[in-house]
């Protein structure tokens, strides 16, 4: 399922080279991976199209792609949703009863104003040049784009034929993909593919939740048919219908964080992390300058002094590096990051770099009124590539790109989260021996000091996280993507719609 390092393929001669389609859910964490890969096939050559959230605007036109507004209902603004919840008492409830509101909200709700943007996107690309065709590269949950393989017609001035030349999906989360060998994602279940565990696996899929996802498998089914589908999923939510309706499923990240299941469909490849440095250099992604905060000289030096010879006596005094991050989605610092400055305010020999996540933020912006220990340093937002690289333990609530950033830069890691697939996450962190899963979203300081010192103390966390990296280094994510696109102008005979030709 994973190709070796591939050699970029040229786009091949000619005027009619098609335009790349981007389509992504609109939280930050999904956005992120997909504007990096707009911007390397930006500089490959390709001529890009983003239709996204107006409030990431600005980093989508950065990548050197063209910004094309998602409107109404589909115009989310993840920091605006999380700050005012969609309905009263949502920060008391359950992380599960959350995330079924949040995929109701975020991805069924607005699916037919997303399909409607989505071919009036089309229309504007068709305007453009007549003479070339499009190849869609959707980001999995992104409802939107669903019913054009389930029937539903577009406009008679734009002819699929004429216009789509293919499609391909990106995964930036664990593949929510039904497996026999998986329970449905969240439950808290270990890896079992023996045939007690199938048979546990498939009861909790035909029973637990299809009972749980009853109202949201119903409710796509009536999205796509306001869209125009002539037909329905007509599967269990969550299986992997808006993954597998496209040709070749491109998954981030890298086969030693994933279970080993024994049915990946047909077109499944990983392809690697867009996370950590480019290929043949040292400089992050998106960080060709040093940051400008006044502490960063100390976290450099305190790094320059692993070089300095065994014997050297300054040697003695580099102190330990963690850091720490809430994430862009729960981000109530009281959660993980005051536990962390805590835990370690009485250690001289620690330093401990937080990070807020949102530009201009600080404590007292999320009424915050603590004494920042003098072993600490704030930053309202920083790449976490150009932090890890400094790092010797990584603190978050385990969204995927955060794991795949601790992977890229080979930082073993400790991680407190819950929701949407920071549960399954949090459980691979610990299956796949590149760290510590606290099992909580909110963690005493106590419970991170220990978990801390734990993968400090134990070699074997370190050593497996190099691991994947060096699994990670092996696949050039941005130039997979790139030949499986040059793929498809030479080989894809186009859309297909699912059993309309059946």
């Amino acid at each position: 399922m994973t190709d070796p390092d591939p050699d970029p393929i040229p786009i091949p001669n000619g005027t009619h080279h098609p335009f790349v389609l981007i389509v992504c859910h609109s939280l930050t964490g999904h956005l992120s991976p997909l504007i990096r890969i707009a911007s390397a096939l930006h500089a490959r050559g390709w001529e890009t199209f983003f239709l996204g959230p107006t409030a990431h605007r600005q980093g989508i036109e950065a990548a050197g792609a063209v910004f094309l507004p998602l409107r109404d209902d589909a115009n989310l603004d993840d920091k605006a949703y999380y700050e005012n919840p969609p309905q009263p008492g949502y920060a008391a409830l359950h992380w599960a009863e959350r995330v079924l509101i949040d995929l109701r909200k975020q991805c069924l709700d607005p699916l037919p104003t997303q399909w409607s943007c989505f071919v009036d996107v089309l229309r504007v690309l068709r305007a453009r040049d007549p003479e070339r065709k499009v190849i869609l590269l959707a980001e999995a949950f992104f409802y939107g784009t669903l019913p054009l393989f389930y029937g539903a017609p577009l406009p008679d001035d734009l002819k699929l034929e004429e216009i789509l030349l293919g499609s391909l999906c990106v995964s930036v989360t664990i593949p929510a993909i039904r497996s026999i060998d998986l329970p449905p994602a969240g439950y808290p279940f270990p890896f079992d593919s023996s045939p007690d565990g199938r048979a546990r696996n498939a009861k909790l899929w035909e029973r637990s939740w299809k009972r749980k996802a009853s109202d949201l498998t119903a409710l796509l089914d009536t999205k796509l048919r306001e869209a125009g589908a002539r037909r329905t999923v007509n599967e269990i939510f969550l299986s992997g219908a808006n993954y597998m309706c496209h040709d070749t499923i491109l998954q981030l990240g890298v086969p030693g964080f994933e279970y080993p299941r024994s049915d990946w469909p047909r077109g499944f490849k990983f392809v690697g992390l867009v996370q950590g440095p480019r290929p043949n250099t040292k400089t992050p992604i998106g960080n060709s300058k040093a940051p400008s905060f006044p502490w960063w000289p100390e976290l450099t030096s305190n790094t320059a002094l692993s070089t300095l010879p065994p014997s050297d006596p300054s040697r003695a005094g580099q102190k330990k590096v963690v850091v720490v991050a809430q994430g862009t989605v729960e981000i109530n610092p009281y959660d993980l990051i005051v536990p962390t400055l805590h835990a370690f305010a009485d250690r001289s020999d620690v330093l401990v770099v937080a990070i807020l996540g949102w530009k201009n933020a600080s404590l007292s912006s999320y009424g915050i009124d603590i004494e920042v220990p003098p072993n600490a340093r704030i930053a309202d937002y920083l790449s976490y590539d150009a932090a890890l690289e400094h790092a010797d333990v990584w603190v978050h609530n385990a969204g995927f790109g955060a794991v795949n950033h601790g992977i890229a830069n080979g930082v073993p890691m400790v991680v407190a989260g819950e929701g949407m697939d920071k549960t399954e996450n949090s459980q691979r962190v610990a299956w796949s021996g590149i760290g510590v899963d606290l099992g909580c979203a909110k963690p005493s300081a106590q419970h991170v000091r220990k978990g801390v010192e734990r993968v400090l103390e134990d070699e074997r966390f370190a050593k497996r996280v190099q691991e994947l990296q060096k699994q990670s280094q092996e696949i050039d994510c941005f130039g997979t993507v790139h030949n499986e696109l040059v793929r498809i102008m030479k080989t894809c005979p186009g859309i297909r719609q699912q059993g309309l030709n059946s």
